[in-house]
């Protein structure tokens, strides 16, 4: 078996089994979607990530039409372990995808994390009420992000194989 990785989870050893996309391919250890309509801060996230937790499969989305369109086609094969949501995005805003997730039933256990660069207290207010499992502020140094991501990771993203 591989060490574990610095976020305390196994590392993948077969990439083969890395989803890469919304194909019926499963990742056998780490399934992560991070819905964030910002390039930028997408880029910073996959790279911190790839920094605390080398071997993570991540799949982007842009706003929250498009993780829960990415949701209903995995609802047949395996879901997410975390989902990281920005609040601030168009078409559907995370406070509008957190509401649809906790109202489906097969989506109301995932844990989802909103990972917003606001530090507001009633945007946190808002998350907590919506049923977030946790609110995040984007910290502005990428050591910081990195360390908040591996710290997130290791609270919030479920085990392989449980079902949400």
């Amino acid at each position: 078996m591989a060490p574990p990785l610095p976020c305390g989870c196994a590392a993948v050893t077969d990439p083969t089994t890395v989803d890469h996309g919304m194909s019926d391919s499963k990742c056998e250890l780490h399934d992560v979607v991070l819905a964030d309509d910002d390039p930028d801060d997408q880029f910073m996230i996959r790279r911190a990530l790839d920094r605390c937790c080398p071997g993570l499969a991540l799949h982007g989305v842009r706003d929250g039409l498009e993780l829960m369109d990415y949701l209903q086609h995995r609802r047949h094969v395996e879901l997410p372990r975390l989902v990281l949501l920005d609040l601030n995005m168009p078409r559907m805003d995370g406070r509008e995808a957190l509401r649809a997730l906790r109202a489906d039933p097969l989506f109301s256990a995932l844990s989802v994390v909103v990972l917003t660069t606001s530090v507001e207290k009633g945007d946190r207010l808002c998350a907590v009420e919506l049923g977030a499992s946790a609110f995040v502020s984007k910290p502005d140094g990428f050591v910081e992000l990195c360390d908040t991501l591996q710290r997130t990771l290791k609270v919030w993203m479920r085990p392989t194989g449980v079902a949400p």
